[in-house]
């Protein structure tokens, strides 16, 4: 979805969590692809925001 100038306004992960591997960055039992992956999407968006 974008607004009436074309930027973005709704960003959608499906059956993803970010905050859960986040939260779980540290616990070993967690997969570290995923919470490398999820800090991507994270500086993703925020770099997005910034910058557009």
């Amino acid at each position: 979805m974008t607004d009436d100038k074309g930027h973005l306004i709704v960003s959608v992960n499906y059956n993803t969590d970010i905050g859960d591997a986040w939260e779980y960055a540290d616990a070993p039992e967690y997969p570290e692809h995923m919470t490398t992956l999820a800090y991507r999407y994270g500086l993703n968006y925020l770099v997005y925001s910034l910058t557009h």
